[in-house]
């Protein structure tokens, strides 16, 4: 076994050896990945025949190019998920703005850029905002105080702010409806999975603070050129193997054993059980409660978990037979399209046509949609915002839906976010829904589980 600098992996003393990760999803690869290199004896098990969970892709039967099945980006603010790809060796199959630029358009043609100057946070945001067309002079200088005073928190998890949602926070420091629809939802529907209406203010201070005020690079945006299975999955699956781990897929826990108060093993559905020193849960919380010993179920430690609430994602992938637009991505305000993004520039793929990709969040107009439906409604709207569309042809129209896709961060949300470490001292909890501090993202699902490992190593110490 190799450690990240590729010297010899120091072996754990006999107490505890070997760890089972629950969830091949971004969390449980991040946590095997570090339990793996820190000398621990790895088995991650996962129900699907693939790793990745909610980041995957697969090869479309009549293009025969690899599809993601949403498409996923990360920000400059993301250090944890950046790391994590920078170890597995796929972070130069990304791209990053090195200045954050969104293109912002209206069906009208109205068009508004957002983008940052070398100059120090939160003032490199200024000149494109004073600029930003679609909202009125008056409703740009009034977001100035509303900024300043999310920049200046310090405790953005107190109550005040917890307890109510971002939108009523927003009125009470004079942003109209429009300034809430066409500048601040901009950030806040894609990266919170739901409106500023829904979402805690503490959430929406954090996303402001993270991606646009503390760090002028905090907003730059990357997103995957290769497929998101062949960055993460496929690459973790083999640098974990290479390092020992045994990664078990098509493979279905039916439950987590406990003997004298402590994890003692992982009961499969066909009646095998592997014996375990310790257990990771990186399944969703309803996975994790259905896998937990029914004493443990109701336990106030793990009862939270059932209470979480989903937002659901639909993702259009639309192949024309030529261009329609010259572009990698672009924002749309006034339109149910919101963004969109170019996959044939960003996956420099070759041929006269162009495939894109329109991801919907917070969707829940769109989900109980039929596919024609959604076909007729967006071939439509694409044509009235990409006018060389009207005379193209759609070759392909293929349809992703997420239907729980993230968890809702609304107010007091954060009480149904576990820590990792749990009352039964061989088990830990990872995954983007525990408590991170940071909504459900990659990032999140990434450092829940490097903390997921970390709690591992602390509590052998502790023993």
């Amino acid at each position: 076994m190799q450690t990240l600098d590729n010297g010899p992996a120091p072996q754990r003393p006999a107490a505890l050896t070997s760890v089972a990760v629950l969830g091949g999803g971004l969390a449980g690869m991040a946590a095997a990945w570090r339990l793996v290199n820190a000398g621990y004896r790895v088995t991650l098990v996962e129900r699907r025949p693939y790793l990745g969970g909610r980041a995957y892709s697969f090869v479309d039967r009549e293009t025969g190019q690899e599809v993601d099945n949403g498409q996923h980006v990360f920000l400059g603010c993301c250090d944890a998920y950046r790391g994590f790809l920078d170890e597995i060796g796929t972070l130069d199959l990304t791209s990053r703005q090195q200045r954050l630029r969104v293109d912002v358009r209206a069906p009208d043609g109205k068009r508004g850029i957002l983008s940052a100057l070398p100059l120090p946070a939160p003032f490199h945001l200024l000149p494109s905002l004073l600029r930003y067309p679609h909202i009125s002079f008056t409703e740009r200088l009034r977001t100035m105080p509303a900024l300043v005073l999310v920049w200046l928190e310090r405790n953005r998890e107190r109550p005040a702010l917890r307890k109510q949602s971002f939108h009523r926070w927003l009125r009470s420091h004079w942003q109209s409806e429009r300034a809430i629809a066409a500048f601040w939802d901009l950030l806040i529907v894609p990266a919170l999975n739901d409106d500023a209406e829904h979402v805690s203010a503490s959430a929406g201070f954090m996303l402001f603070q993270e991606a646009l005020l503390r760090d002028r690079n905090g907003g730059n945006i990357g997103f995957a050129r290769a497929g998101l299975s062949a960055i993460m999955g496929d690459a973790v699956r083999e640098r974990l193997t290479a390092a020992g781990a045994n990664v078990l897929l098509d493979r279905t826990a039916d439950a987590i054993v406990a003997e004298d108060g402590r994890i003692s093993g992982i009961r499969f559905t066909d009646g095998e059980t592997l014996p375990v020193d310790a257990c990771v849960s990186a399944l969703p919380p309803d996975g994790l409660l259905r896998l937990l010993p029914e004493e443990l179920r109701d336990h106030a430690a793990f009862a939270p978990a059932a209470t979480h609430t989903w937002s659901p994602i639909v993702n259009l992938h639309v192949w024309y037979d030529r261009q329609i637009a010259d572009f990698d991505f672009l924002a749309f305000v006034d339109s149910p399209v919101q963004w969109v993004f170019n996959r044939t520039a960003i996956a420099g793929l070759e041929g006269s046509g162009q495939y894109i990709t329109v991801s919907l969040s917070g969707a829940w107009e769109f989900w109980p949609m039929s596919k024609e439906t959604l076909r007729e409604t967006f071939a439509t709207e694409l044509a009235r915002l990409f006018p060389a569309a009207k005379d193209a042809e759609i070759t392909r129209f293929v349809i992703v839906k997420e239907q729980r896709a993230t968890f809702r961060s609304l107010p007091d949300a954060p009480d149904n976010r576990l820590p990792s470490a749990t009352p039964v001292p061989n088990l830990f909890l990872a995954g983007d829904w525990t408590d991170t501090g940071w909504p459900a993202t990659m990032e999140s699902a990434v450092r829940s589980g490097n903390i997921a490992a970390e709690a591992v190593r602390r509590s052998e110490s502790l023993a």
